[in-house]
């Protein structure tokens, strides 16, 4: 199902009636924009050009025929289709519902990834036309402002001591550490790592090297978590397993099939999410990554793909329809360490950041102690129920629901001490509920099966 964002105008998202009858790409450039200010795409439409668009993950993005923000649309009635450029995934279905004379679409979108989208417009009934009578399509980037970029790095013992208040000056956002390896092996600076990071206001995780050639997944999983599991909750970074070829051989791919690697990473995956309710992280590369099975694809990949650019699209991602994390170098510097070390780049804005490790904004407390409300089922089905123990009837007591691309895809009051809330139209896949009352904000999340 596709969730667009709430906008003050009236609107439809649908996530059907999608239209294909595309003919011409018009205008012939893909369009980017950072400005909350409406702007003219062009003003020679016609039924069944299509245009693309830059867009990033977390920003919202509004595009419409509507004469209230300087379109045009009274020669003919309009429809809007938009799709992943990339993909072909249909996202968003607007008819002619909107404007002063009620013959214009309008859609409000929150971007789910960062790439290219496609737009389609067409006549009622999918119709395509030619020539004038023309329509003027207009749109912007409804959050306005320039996206920046998400920095990060990750360490182990070989960067030495790391000043990590001089790292976050450079503006870097977060960092992985390297706390264990196999079932033996502790990482020397992981404990400090972390709490300086942490205490510099970088968010932190660590990090498992994985030999899946020797050990089995649940082993590694149980070591690892007796390590970092103190580490792995919400507003810290995700914990990542780093599967890449042993130093001494064989390559992943030459000595296990791969169902076999793809049940590994599964099962270690899995145990990490059952254990602490945190979806973990995937770092390979695009080898491994088109190596391994479809099942897999449902965590976040970090993809390490050294090119040097920290805003080039990753050549290789595997089965995955999109990246969370870029490793861009190998050979970064950095203030407060003395290495080489490798940078990271996060694939959206803070809000999705945000949203990925469970922190709505920067600055609200969580709930450390006890737990003001309960979840259940989980996983779950059909519907979950939420359950506030402390609630209070205050109106600003309120639940919010986010995918894992940091989309709201539910926002409700709560209105009694027991709410129930229907999810068998969400897709399969981590959600995160964020609890608003008196006491502050508290975040759990949710399997839907």
């Amino acid at each position: 199902m596709a969730f667009c964002g709430f906008g003050a105008h009236a609107q439809q998202c649908l996530s059907s009636g999608f239209c294909t009858t595309a003919t011409n790409q018009y205008p012939t450039s893909t369009l980017s924009t950072t400005t909350s200010t409406w702007s003219t795409v062009s003003a020679y439409m016609n039924a069944g050009n299509y245009t693309l668009f830059n867009v990033t993950s977390g920003d919202i993005y509004e595009w419409s025929y509507c004469e209230a923000y300087g379109g045009v649309s009274a020669n003919w009635d309009a429809q809007l289709t938009l799709s992943n450029n990339a993909t072909g995934q249909n996202l968003c279905f607007s008819d002619n519902v909107c404007g002063t004379s009620g013959n214009a679409p309008y859609i409000n979108w929150t971007a789910t990834f960062t790439g290219v989208v496609k737009l389609l417009t067409t006549q009622s009934n999918c119709v395509s036309n030619t020539g004038a009578p023309y329509n003027t399509l207009v749109w912007r980037q409804a959050n306005g402002g320039a996206s920046t970029s998400i920095m990060g790095v990750d360490v182990s013992h070989y960067d030495g001591t790391i000043t990590w208040s001089s790292v976050k000056s450079t503006g870097v956002s977060f960092a992985w550490a390297k706390a264990s390896e196999g079932t033996t092996i502790t990482d020397a600076t992981y404990a400090a790592n972390m709490v300086n990071g942490t205490a510099a206001g970088i968010a932190m995780a660590g990090y498992h090297f994985a030999h899946p050639e020797t050990n089995s997944a649940a082993s590694e999983a149980s070591f690892f978590l007796g390590i970092a599991g103190s580490y792995i909750k919400p507003c810290y970074l995700p914990p990542a397993l780093d599967l890449e070829d042993p130093s001494g051989g064989p390559s992943l791919v030459s000595s296990m099939t791969s169902a076999a690697l793809t049940t590994w990473v599964q099962d270690w995956m899995s145990a990490i999410k059952t254990q602490t309710g945190i979806t973990p992280v995937l770092y390979t590369n695009g080898s491994i990554a088109t190596y391994l099975g479809s099942s897999v694809k449902t965590y976040p990949i970090w993809i390490a793909d050294p090119d040097g650019s920290s805003t080039a699209q990753p050549s290789n991602i595997g089965s995955w329809p999109t990246w969370t994390f870029k490793q861009y170098s190998w050979t970064g510097t950095v203030a407060g360490i003395s290495s080489q070390v490798d940078m990271n780049v996060f694939n959206g804005n803070q809000t999705a950041f945000n949203n990925l490790i469970g922190c709505t904004a920067t600055g609200i407390p969580e709930i450390a102690s006890g737990s003001n409300f309960k979840l259940y089922p989980n996983p779950a089905n059909d519907h979950i129920v939420i359950e506030n123990v402390s609630f209070s009837g205050n109106p600003d007591e309120f639940i919010s629901v986010y995918n894992m691309q940091g989309q709201v895809v539910l926002q409700e009051i709560m209105h009694e001490q027991l709410t129930e809330i229907n999810i068998s139209g969400f897709g399969r896949g981590i959600y995160v509920v964020v609890l608003k009352n008196d006491n502050g904000v508290e975040v759990k999340k949710f399997l839907k099966d």
